[in-house]
């Protein structure tokens, strides 16, 4: 019976093997170009202020490919970081109803409906200011 890893595929590496064909990435994803950028000191200051746990490098190729993690703004981050640990609490509930199967199938359905509500109230909150 085959096995279906719904999480890893073959275009990624495992790291839970040490077999050294399962680490290569395919050459499409293999990074081999190298890009020199020159800052000033208030141009390195910026970055360093913007990149928080991420190095240079990363935080530089995220914003050039315009893939950097949304910016909550101060005020709203205990609202976000509220309604995240609400969200991952109907991500547990779900996955409860599942393995539960067709008799909670229509509380499931709402379960869904309310992530999705809850998740547009947290992108919204990447915009409000006050």
């Amino acid at each position: 019976m085959k096995k279906n890893n719904i999480i890893f595929d073959d275009d990624f590496p495992s790291t839970f093997t040490n077999d050294p064909a399962v680490k290569k990435l395919p050459p499409n994803r293999l990074r081999k170009h190298s890009v020199t950028v020159r800052l000033n000191e208030v141009e390195l200051s910026k970055v360093n202020q913007f990149r928080g746990q991420l190095s240079r490098s990363c935080w530089l190729r995220s914003s050039a490919l315009q893939q950097l993690p949304p910016s909550v703004p101060e005020i709203n981050k205990e609202a976000w970081q509220e309604l995240t640990d609400s969200l991952q609490k109907l991500n547990d509930l779900t996955s409860f109803l599942l393995r539960r199967g067709e008799d909670a199938q229509p509380l499931s359905q709402e379960v869904s409906t309310l992530k999705l509500k809850l998740s547009h109230v947290r992108d919204a909150l990447l915009t409000l200011e006050k």
